[in-house]
């Protein structure tokens, strides 16, 4: 094979990569396929809405138009943008990191040369490949601050002009809100896809994050607090080892419990049905949390959420000035404990069994007993 490869043929590849991509809005994944070598046909392979690329053209390919890019950006050229939006699409889906080619789309879509719904297409293609790329989740974070929401405030400006100005607010708000939340909610679809994809992938979890925290600017937290809280459960049941997602709840959780401290709602069965009060949250998770440790032993990440729900009952408990906790008693000794009538010092009778039942068995789930047994005994004092 010739070290280097013809500039038509890299030019077809990518065009036809390109149309590809383009004329199947339900394209969902993209990889590149191991190949001996060229033969006599396309190394685009496109089955079932999945579209894969030949190995043996990659390196050839990715260096031409890698090459073109740079040339452009350092001689200052205004290359054709439809040419250069074929080259850094190749080189994206090859080579994501690479800001260079971020920051070259980032300038075609501020000049409108380039759609987001071409870029969001685009990098859930990228992240079909590469789930734990940082890089595409700061593009996506760009595009819906500078470019999406401008775009859908613009958008519901220009449909009500013809309206008198407090209707024109009211549907302007209507519009606005519907889109940005739709967008969000697309968003924790595509968070759930690559955290299942990859294992320990915090870059998605800190994009749930953020999606969080704009539900929070543009809507309400209300609104997608119960539903995360569900499906966060359902997550962290199946992927018990996974520190990632059990941190996210902890956030979640800490989110539920701010609107209802600060009134945001009447009751916190607004948000969620399935309790009466922040204490019955907190004893719900822990319940949980016991469940999935018993149920699937050797997990430390499951312990450490523990002593994040033992911290926050703690705080709750103790702090108020119409309930008595107990006393700091030496080491899980029974009398000191059950002496104290109290909500906490059955949390803590609860904790001893726990440790108990740990420490019956033969494997690392012995350890982990011990270790949050001292734990309690230096942090919470018992």
């Amino acid at each position: 094979m010739p070290e280097t490869m013809e500039e038509a043929t890299c030019e077809r590849i990518m065009k036809k990569l390109d149309l590809v991509i383009s004329q199947d809005p339900l394209l969902d994944e993209f990889d590149v396929v191991f190949s001996l070598g060229e033969v006599n046909r396309s190394p685009i392979i496109n089955i079932e809405h999945k579209v894969g690329l030949e190995s043996w053209c990659v390196k050839h390919v990715y260096a031409y138009a890698y090459t073109k890019i740079l040339d452009a950006k350092q001689t200052k050229r205004r290359e054709d943008p439809v040419l250069l939006l074929r080259w850094t699409q190749f080189c994206l889906l090859i080579a994501p990191e690479v800001a260079t080619f971020w920051n070259v789309r980032k300038m075609l879509l501020r000049e409108g040369r380039l759609t987001a719904e071409t870029d969001l297409h685009l990098t859930k293609l990228i992240l079909s490949r590469k789930p734990k790329c940082m890089e595409v989740f700061q593009h996506r974070k760009w595009m819906f601050s500078n470019i999406i929401a401008r775009t859908i405030c613009m958008q519901a400006n220009g449909e009500n002009n013809g309206l008198n100005e407090n209707n024109q607010n009211g549907v302007r708000d209507m519009v606005d809100l519907n889109s940005i939340k739709q967008f969000l909610f697309a968003e924790l679809d595509l968070c759930t896809s690559t955290a299942n994809k990859h294992q320990n992938n915090y870059h998605s979890w800190n994009h749930r994050l953020w999606i969080i925290e704009q539900f929070c600017k543009y809507a309400t937290l209300q609104e997608v607090c119960r539903l995360e809280y569900d499906a966060t459960h359902n997550w962290v049941s199946v992927h018990v080892s996974e520190h990632s997602g059990l941190h996210y709840l902890q956030y979640l959780l800490d989110s539920i419990v701010s609107v209802v401290e600060e009134k945001k709602v009447n009751a916190i069965q607004e948000i969620m049905p399935y309790v009466d009060s922040v204490e019955k949250l907190y004893v719900r998770e822990l319940e949980f949390n016991r469940d999935l440790i018993e149920e699937y032993r050797d997990h430390e990440a499951l312990f450490c959420h523990r002593r994040f729900l033992l911290t926050r009952m703690r705080d709750l408990l103790c702090s108020s000035p119409q309930r008595t906790c107990s006393p700091p008693p030496p080491a899980l000794k029974r009398s000191c404990v059950e002496t104290v009538n109290s909500e906490w010092s059955a949390i803590l009778l609860g904790e001893r069994e726990l440790i108990n039942r740990c420490l019956l068995t033969n494997s690392y789930q012995k350890i982990l007993g011990e270790k949050h047994a001292q734990w309690l005994n230096n942090v919470v004092g018992i």
